[in-house]
This record gives C-alpha cells, structure tokens and sequence, in this order.
C-alpha cells in the first residue's frame, strides 16, 4: 500500500525562540507565509524498515519523525522537494510533515500525531522551530502563542511571491545554539510580535520582517543589496533562516531585478495547508 501528501513550504519574516524541556510546548511566535512550492511526499509500507530518501539523499529529521510514529512496523518515503533546503523555505518541516500525513493515512493515524511527530523531529534535530504547525495550517499566520497547541492568527492577502536564493546555506542550528545571535533574535522578535498584534495587515509584515532582519545582524552583503533594490518595485525581505528573499509587488520587475543575484523561483500563498494528494 502507497499514500502520497503535499505540504507547503513556509517563510518566516520574523521569529522569538521558545524553547523548554517538553518539544510539545516548544517552538516560536512570530509571523510567516506558507507557499505553493513546497514537498511530495509517497509511503510505502515495509517490513521493520524505516527509512526516508529526500531529494536522493538520507532525510536524518524525517527519519526521527516516522520512528516517532511506527514503533514497530516499518515505511519507506520517497520525498521531492521543489526548493532547496536551509534556505528559509521551511522544506525540511515540508518534507517531513507531509511524509507523516502520508503515514497517518497508510496506518488510520489522526492527523494530529502527524503533526506531533513532525513538530518533535524539527524541535529534537534544530532544524526549525514553528513551520510545521503552519504548514499544517496555510496562509499568511502569525503565530501567537508558540508550541504545537499555540495559538494562532490568520493575516488576510493575495498575491503572488518571488524568491531569490542567493548566498550559500544557513545551519538553523548553529544560529539557534549560537547565545549572543538567539539573545538578538529573541529581544528584536519580541518587538515585531508587540506591532504585529497591534496593526495586523500585510504591508505591516513585511516591514516587520526587514526591521527584524536589519535589527537582528542577521540581513547583510549581497542580501541586503539585494533586498534594498527589490523594495523599488514593491515590499521585500530575508527569509529566517536562508542567504533567500522573499519579495512581493511587480512580478515581472522583481523577476528581472533578483535574477542579477540568484536563483529566482516564483509561487503564490497557499492557504490550504498540508493535505494528502
């Protein structure tokens, strides 16, 4: 037997990091996108054999995840993803989240131990802190409350987004565990939360996301070159955690310009959510 899922990738425009003993309760409040490029995900049932191949290669969070589901039977993920990974894209909660929506399906699972156990696998492996609860949900979010359970609220637009891949990988983990970075992160993200909640519009998240990029240290070089010219034809920023921008306005202008600086990629929000296929 074979279940094929899709989750959607997510970008997140700003972040404060919570993280406590229990994974459940771990994560971060902040706010993000969820996109149209994302992950596919196909299960197969196997005999006492748990293994994920993402992209061609072995998926160490993905792993962590289906051992966190099958205790003692055994599935085999073949997984594609349609953006290149420690980029900001959120692919590894994409990858992992819709190879265990698959897994649900194959062994009559609840959704939610789906989302649990991608949740830990990203918390347990420092990958990502609060993409699999949005990528389960869809849309424009800011995410309230952190944790699996966290509250969270929908920001309402439409549109579509142009990504631009442009310096090499981020470790997310080096910059979570690095104490002065995450003490930075955790202070600027606390402010963006405070005006987010306060004024709750679109335009109000992109210029959240630049302050938090700018704030933090984290957006410099080509990035902030690259955002800089990207901002005359509409709004954009960095993607947490990616050397990527994310960027909305004149499509065909914001093509053109982050063409000069990377790899460009274009998609729209997707407001449906990780959903089988």
């Amino acid at each position: 037997m074979k279940a094929k899922a899709f989750c959607p990738g997510h970008i997140t425009g700003f972040f404060e990091i919570c993280l406590y003993d229990d994974p459940i309760k771990s994560g971060s409040r902040g706010a993000g996108i969820c996109i149209s490029l994302g992950a596919t995900a196909e299960v197969e049932i196997s005999k006492g054999e748990i293994k994920a191949i993402v992209n061609g290669k072995r998926g160490e969070v993905t792993e962590t995840a289906m051992k966190e589901m099958l205790k003692k039977d055994g599935a085999i993920a073949n997984i594609s993803l349609q953006l290149p990974i420690s980029q900001g894209f959120g692919m590894s909660a994409a990858g992992t989240l819709a190879t265990t929506l698959a897994i649900a399906s194959l062994f009559s699972m609840p959704r939610q131990d789906a989302i649990k156990a991608a949740h830990i696998a990203e918390i347990k492996c420092s990958t990502g802190l609060g993409d699999v609860v949005t990528s389960a949900k869809g849309g424009i979010e800011i995410r309230v409350e952190e944790g699996m359970e966290g509250k969270i609220k929908n920001i309402e637009g439409e549109g579509e987004l142009v990504l631009a891949v442009i310096g090499e990988k981020i470790n997310t983990r080096e910059i979570l565990q690095n104490k002065e970075i995450s003490q930075r992160i955790k202070r600027v993200g606390r402010e963006c939360m405070k005006e987010i909640l306060a004024n709750s519009t679109l335009e109000n998240f992109f210029m959240l996301s630049k302050k938090f990029a700018e704030e933090t240290g984290l957006m410099k070089g080509k990035i902030k070159d690259a955002v800089e010219t990207a901002s005359k034809h509409g709004t954009a920023s960095m993607c947490m955690l990616g050397n990527s921008v994310f960027a909305m306005g004149d499509t065909d202008e914001l093509v053109k310009t982050l063409s000069k600086y990377g790899k460009v990629y274009t998609c729209e929000i997707d407001k449906k959510g990780a959903r089988l296929i």
